[in-house]
């Protein structure tokens, strides 16, 4: 209990009926004498198709009915009742073609040689005609600017787009009017509360440093020396933003604030599932953690407390397991992760850090300077477990995140001199969209997750037991998008106000 995960059982049922219908390629070439929207509505549908045979849909974000160039996600979604056209429409528009474009990206980089060559031969005919490119992700991309140019023209389009921008969360309604949801929330509330006291008395221990080791992205990765924290508020406070608000940081502004506010990792270590690695696949495509070498997985979010918008800075580890205590343990399995996520304040500095495991679980809230987690949240939520306010790192010091051997709960959050902090592994840092397209060792590529969100591999026995919260697979690993955070109520931890509704001001700034 108070552990959240996210996952789409029932949904994937019923999508792998209708995929069944229809998962082999449309036959025959592109109609070459289509109108050059109605050929690439066609190329886009074919595309689909190839993904859909092959069983490399990529999850990160929502496909939008009738426009299958663009995709959504939350954060996206919950601008969707405040643009109509004009600037900030467009601003939109170019976010959710965006999110398209990676998917298909991976989507295409991990079809097999066969299907890729079959859609291209598709598509070729339709491409000489209509003097549109000849290879389908180049021709992808030149046919969703042709589709959006059509949509802006659209008023009629442009309202049928705003009202399909939507997003599912990540709870099944109907495990939870099966499972006799009312009944098993008076029932979850004492246990989450319980194991807040739990994680909480972690805390106060706090590490056995006998036995801990140190991980970190050293600075000479990142080509120059690490920036301060004061470096990367003015940094933050300038980042250029777009019509909507969204910060839109450079490389070099991403590096620096990714570079002054990574943690060190410092870790219990009492077992091979104790140390960090890459996620690669073995032969079958099943995700493993390669402990030889030490990654930190990142991506760049942002979330909305008011009319801001704030950017925000997620740093991932995976481990091998979360092994077995005792005989019996349903909570262990195959791999483990933890996200450690930065949210930066209007002046650049911390508001807050929050953290979760890649199932979702054991949602951690630290409030910055001036602001506090509410306290009294309604009986039909969730508690949320905010133990302590966040550190305050000094003009040469970074945050330290100590992690419990075995189940790699956090055992405390402290600061610590750069220049004293020590290194046992180096961290290479690799972008979480790594992990959307692996290879594979015979030759090709894969993704980590599966078509809806989920490593399968990383199944849990807890599932069995507390699927009536509506969490479906309760306990495996998921990608960004998929993280549910509660069992009590619904939450997501890529809810754009999830931070607005978790805390309150405590003194003025």
């Amino acid at each position: 209990m108070g552990r959240a995960h996210t996952g789409r059982l029932a949904a994937a049922t019923l999508a792998a009926l209708i995929a069944g219908g229809c998962a082999t390629l449309p036959e025959g070439p592109v109609d070459a004498g289509e109108a050059p929207t109605r050929a690439c509505h066609n190329l886009f549908e074919r595309a689909d198709a190839a993904a859909r045979a092959a069983d490399t849909v990529d999850a990160r974000a929502e496909p939008i009915a009738e426009f299958p160039w663009l995709r959504v996600d939350r954060p996206l979604a919950s601008f969707r009742d405040e643009v109509t056209s004009g600037p900030r429409f467009n601003a939109w528009l170019r976010h959710l073609a965006r999110l398209d474009a990676e998917a298909r990206s991976h989507e295409l980089a991990n079809l097999p040689a066969e299907r890729r060559d079959a859609l291209a031969a598709q598509w070729e005919p339709a491409a000489r005609a209509r003097g549109l490119p000849p290879e389908p992700e180049t021709a992808l991309a030149t046919c969703r600017e042709i589709l959006n140019d059509e949509l802006r023209r659209d008023d009629d389009a442009r309202e049928r787009l705003r009202a399909a921008a939507t997003v599912p969360d990540a709870y099944a309604t109907w495990m939870r009017v099966v499972g006799l949801y009312p009944v098993a929330r008076l029932f979850g509330r004492p246990q989450v509360v319980a194991l807040h006291e739990r994680l909480a008395e972690g805390l106060e221990t706090g590490p056995d440093t006998d036995i801990t080791r140190d991980y970190q992205v050293p600075t000479e990765s990142l080509g120059d020396t690490a920036p301060t924290v004061a470096e990367a508020a003015a940094t933050a406070r300038t980042l250029r933003r777009d019509a909507l608000g969204i910060p839109v940081p450079d490389e070099r502004e991403r590096a620096t604030l990714f570079s002054a506010h990574a943690p060190l990792w410092q870790v219990e270590t009492t077992s091979e599932a104790d140390r960090p690695g890459a996620l690669v696949l073995e032969d079958g495509g099943r995700p493993v953690v390669d402990t030889e070498r030490p990654v930190e997985y990142r991506h760049f979010s942002w979330t909305r407390i008011d009319e801001l918008v704030l950017p925000q800075l997620n740093y991932t580890v995976w481990f091998p397991e979360r092994p077995r205590d005792g005989w019996i343990d349903p909570y262990a399995g195959h791999l483990d992760a933890v996200t450690w996520r930065v949210t930066l304040g209007p002046a650049g500095r911390v508001l807050a850090y929050d953290s979760i495991h890649a199932c979702g679980c054991y949602y951690t809230l630290l409030p910055g300077p001036s602001w506090r987690a509410v306290a009294d949240l309604p009986l039909r939520e969730e508690p949320v477990f905010a133990p302590l306010p966040a550190p305050q790192p000094g003009p040469n010091e970074q945050i330290r995140v100590s992690l419990e051997s075995g189940p790699h709960y956090i055992l405390a959050v402290d600061t610590v001199e750069r220049d004293d902090a020590p290194t046992d592994a180096p961290l290479a840092p690799l972008p979480s969209d790594h992990l959307r397209s692996l290879p594979l060792p015979n030759g090709g590529h894969a993704s980590a997750y599966d078509s809806d969100g989920l490593i399968p591999a990383s199944r849990r026995a807890e599932r069995f037991f507390l699927w009536p919260f509506g969490v479906p697979s309760a306990g495996a690993m998921r990608q960004e998008g998929h993280h549910a955070i509660a069992f009590i109520g619904r939450r997501h931890f890529d809810d754009p106000r999830l931070l607005e509704g978790l805390l309150e001001r405590d003194t003025p700034e």
